[in-house]
């Protein structure tokens, strides 16, 4: 497999900037297809506005993408990219003319301060299960534009708890309330944003020494099976900041059909498919240790969430019960 391309954007006219974040990222027209993209660098500031280089956030975002796409999640598209000397990725805005894109924390505050006229908690403490899954079925309903339904993924849940699940694959940590959406097209039709910003994840923060050391260690305590165990979300139950496979398992109970659907799909995806795709990322772009790392998290995770499928099963049979009394 030939290496993944790395487009230069050099001569590229910047659009605007984009306004949820700093000027390490901005949109632009491309010149060779008249299409509009986001290209998101590396080079970016901390909270201090002080300069800092985000190490592999390229890397993981394209893996993360090609990984999408072959499990089925609609997603965003990405590209490695460059401009000047600045790295980075590019991809290609998905929102349609007329259309118009809601947060998630957007979607929880109307629910929470205008439907239910209560307090919104501060920060992401307001990401909870039961509100996430009562947007999804109430508010949003519609899955992507463009998505084909199948036996048991229909609706905006049944794709959303592909996403979670994603997330746990992946050890994404970042899915907060402002990374996923509700788009709302010019006839008013509400349906499910692709899933997008996948670059917190695969350890694309550590370095190569440390993923070596847990690459080799025999210290359980050090092991990739308990680095990836101790993954966070951002969604919130009873108060708790659940991790990603907690978040995965609490909303398969809710749509357990779906989600036993996207775990078989999982399930079907082979090492050398992974493999390629990590392969085919640039020596200069992604280490050998760091391949080898996301290789053994993705197996790790892998395992862990088909070990979940008895208690969904388990929960499935509990509601049937349920409704034949």
């Amino acid at each position: 497999m030939m290496n993944f391309t790395i487009i230069d954007i050099s001569s590229q006219n910047i659009d605007n900037y984009e306004q949820m974040g700093t000027k390490s990222k901005f949109w632009y027209t491309d010149k060779s297809d008249g299409r509009e993209y986001l290209f998101k660098s590396l080079h970016t500031e901390d909270k201090y506005q002080n300069p800092i280089i985000r190490h592999g956030e390229d890397w993981a975002e394209k893996v993360a993408c090609e990984l999408a796409g072959v499990l089925g999640i609609p997603h965003a598209n990405y590209e490695l990219a460059i401009n000047g000397e600045e790295r980075g990725t590019r991809s290609e805005n998905f929102i349609q003319e007329g259309d118009s894109m809601i947060f998630g924390n957007q979607a929880i505050e109307h629910v929470i301060e205008r439907v239910l006229e209560q307090q919104l908690e501060k920060g992401q403490r307001s990401q909870t299960i039961a509100r996430v899954s009562v947007i999804m079925d109430r508010l949003i309903v519609n899955p992507p534009k463009g998505w084909k339904e199948t036996k048991a993924i229909k609706s905006a849940g049944d794709v959303f708890v592909g996403y979670v699940m994603f997330d746990a694959w992946i050890s994404n940590q970042d899915r907060h309330n402002e990374n996923w959406a509700m788009i709302i097209d010019k006839y008013g039709k509400k349906s499910l944003a692709p899933s997008f910003d996948h670059a917190a994840s695969l350890g694309r923060n550590e370095s190569d020494a440390k993923r070596k050391t847990r690459l080799e260690t025999k210290d359980k305590g050090q092991s990739i099976a308990t680095y990836v165990r101790k993954c966070k979300s951002y969604f919130y139950h009873e108060g708790k900041r659940l991790k990603t496979i907690e978040a995965f398992t609490f909303f398969a109970m809710l749509y357990g059909e779906a989600a036993l659907e996207w775990l078989e799909r999982l399930e079907n995806i082979t090492a050398k498919k992974i493999s390629d795709i990590l392969l085919a990322i640039p020596e200069d772009t992604m280490s050998e240790v760091a391949k080898q790392f996301c290789f053994a998290m993705l197996r790790e995770n892998k395992k862990i969430l088909l070990d979940s499928r008895e208690l969904i099963l388990r929960t499935i049979e509990i509601k049937k019960e349920h409704y034949r009394k």
